[in-house]
């Protein structure tokens, strides 16, 4: 009879908050390293409100689909993920609170946002992750690629790169890029 020794998760459920404009690889590494740690993951996706603008230029309903995508192609349980848009909060000093109501209950934040950590009551485990290469796997670089029609596709999943093109968003990440117009800033 044959012993199998299962690995236990440390935390039940982790917590990682992002804009995803777009999902990208390091995102997906960072995805593999809470995993390992947690047994369910909660993906938020932040500022859900915002689309169509250079520095969010996808709709929450797009990134929801690259991440549910990426994580389906990297064989991801995803019985065990949930993905939850989130749209921004004014009152700062009430933001975790607002986060919490709004999400299943979680065990640990995984945040390299110092702001995000900041926010965050001292209830809850943070943590700040390993990030690999953040130069290069950010989404501005990414975008930034994308608008001066340089090599980008080998940042994201295969099926974001799909999404991306399938939804004409290189045209759209270039077509923003020009526009004058800023209105998530008022």
């Amino acid at each position: 009879m044959d012993l199998v020794i299962k690995k236990m998760a440390k935390y039940k459920r982790g917590l990682v908050i992002g804009r995803f404009q777009p999902f990208h690889n390091g995102h997906l590494e960072l995805i593999h390293q809470i995993m390992n740690e947690c047994e369910e993951l909660i993906v938020v996706i932040g500022s859900a409100q915002f689309n169509y603008l250079a520095k969010d230029p996808f709709t929450a309903g797009e990134r929801i689909e690259m991440i549910h995508a990426s994580l389906s192609y990297q064989t991801f349980d995803l019985s065990k993920i949930f993905i939850i848009p989130l749209a921004n909060f004014e009152n700062n000093a009430c933001w975790f609170e607002y986060l919490k109501s709004m999400v299943p209950k979680f065990d640990i934040l995984y945040s390299g946002n110092e702001y995000v950590r900041y926010l965050s009551t001292k209830e809850i485990i943070i943590k700040e992750p390993l990030f690999i290469n953040k130069f290069r796997f950010n989404g501005e670089n990414i975008r930034k690629l994308i608008m001066g029609h340089e090599k980008w596709e080998n940042l994201v999943p295969n099926p974001v790169k799909d999404i991306i093109l399938n939804i004409n968003g290189v045209e759209r990440i270039r077509v923003l890029a020009k526009s004058d117009t800023h209105p998530q800033e008022w």
